[in-house]
């Protein structure tokens, strides 16, 4: 694999290899800037620094890089993309001119190639064209209160749903990856939407390439971070310690809230309050390889009588037709997984059969179970209904030593890879400003 020397050195370069760098009032640090994490803004704030000619280090707890991203091409023989799978919104996505820099082919992918089935038939009854419709009127309705008054859970914005508008919370549910119960209606009016690509080597092969050559430490948990205004920052773990000007933290909101990180002294309370206003969703995933291509099978297929009685859903088709990857937010994933994988996996088969009936066999499958992962704790963040400004706060750096970079910062295109990235760069720009001061 292509990260098999760094596996090898990565436990020793934190001791081993790092320059020392003279620190303010005296002090000695190992290099400018110390990243926890190597997922996509830890890798997007890595290359900006090095462009700046700032010194710094990467440790990752993995055995890899990419956090939430990454794909797999072992348990099924095939690419499964086990996290992020789109790159969203491909007209402000800063990441498509780098993959394509890089050779990386674009797939295009489209949420009117899709379907709405029952029993292995088009249901008559809503047409995809009448949710369609309903959402565009929902969002004209949302459009006029957006920012006025208190905020309310996207449920609540449909209290009487009709059978198209559940397809729109069915939407709400898969896009922010929990119940929409649970989700800001002012949140989610906040994230921008476009068209999406797929890269065809997969998501996590193309951020898995952008971190390559970096110094990265793999198998490195950080375990506790010790920082004041005068001395800096000293992050300790297995690998010993690591002494630094400042600390860039990207590890997910939900390992911050389980205090999988301990911070001497405490971060701040407005900080401690915006984790905990970001908790994780609970969006897993069960691929489907098919022992026959379904060619007829839109990118998108729901199943009408799911969605209807609220197990919310979605089938996405690759693109060539030989596997069916069923989308599960936390209100359907959660209670199955208290059951185990099986309950999960036994229920993506039954959305297969609603959709193509009863004629499609699958020859092997996979599943996640991000929120078990000791590493994330769920899939990705969203603000608590009436927090939306926690993604600020949690953006915002304590006393110019602590950073925050991640899909929980506040950005347009929050709770994707993208967004990741740039606020990724953008906190390297805020560490240069604040180690010139």
């Amino acid at each position: 694999m292509e990260l098999d020397r760094r596996r090898v050195v990565g436990g020793l370069a934190a001791t081993s290899t790092l320059t020392c760098l003279p620190a303010r009032a005296g002090h000695v640090v190992d290099v400018d800037v110390v990243i926890i994490g190597a997922g996509v803004a830890g890798i997007a704030a890595g290359r900006a620094l090095g462009a700046l000619g700032i010194s710094y280090r990467i440790l990752e707890a993995r055995d890899r890089v990419g956090g939430r991203v990454v794909t797999d091409t072992q348990s099924l023989g095939r690419r499964f993309d086990r996290g992020a799978y789109w790159l969203h919104n491909k007209a402000q996505n800063p990441l498509v001119p780098l993959a394509r820099s890089y050779g990386t082919k674009l797939l295009p992918s489209s949420y009117e190639d899709g379907g709405i089935f029952e029993a292995g038939q088009i249901s008559p009854r809503p047409t995809w064209g009448e949710v369609s419709r309903a959402m565009v009127g929902w969002e004209m309705r949302q459009a006029l209160s957006f920012g006025q008054g208190r905020d309310v859970a996207l449920a609540d914005t449909l209290p009487q749903p009709s059978p198209a508008q559940r397809h729109l919370l069915n939407v709400f549910a898969v896009e922010m990856g929990d119940d929409p119960a649970l989700i800001s209606r002012d949140g989610y009016q906040a994230l921008a939407a476009g068209e999406d690509l797929i890269p065809e080597t997969g998501m996590g092969s193309l951020v898995s390439r952008l971190g390559l050559d970096l110094p990265i430490s793999l198998a490195s948990p950080v375990e506790r971070v010790i920082w004041n205004q005068s001395h800096g920052v000293t992050v300790v773990g297995r690998f010993g310690q690591l002494r630094a000007k400042a600390a860039l933290i990207t590890v997910p909101t939900g390992v911050l809230a389980r205090d999988g990180i301990r911070f001497d002294p405490a971060l701040p309370a407005f900080k401690t309050k915006a984790i905990a206003d970001l908790p994780m969703g609970g969006f897993e995933k069960v691929a489907m390889v098919l022992e026959q291509a379904l060619p007829d099978l839109p990118e998108y297929a729901l199943s009408n009588r799911h969605i209807q009685v609220g197990q919310y859903h979605a089938l996405v088709t690759s693109p060539d037709k030989n596997m069916v990857t069923a989308l599960l937010p936390g209100g359907v994933s959660r209670p199955l997984l208290r059951e185990g994988p099986a309950a999960l996996a036994d229920f993506a088969q039954s959305l297969l059969r609603e959709v193509v009936g009863t004629g499609a066999r699958v020859q092997k499958q996979a599943g996640t179970n991000w929120q078990e992962d000791v590493f994330s704790l769920g899939s990705y963040c969203h603000p608590r209904i009436g927090a939306t400004h926690a993604r600020r706060d949690y953006g915002l750096p304590v006393e110019n030593r602590l950073f925050f970079a991640g899909d929980g910062c506040e950005d347009a295109l929050a709770v994707t890879v993208s967004g990741a990235w740039r606020h990724g760069r953008r906190a390297a720009e805020e560490l240069r400003r604040a180690l010139k001061a």
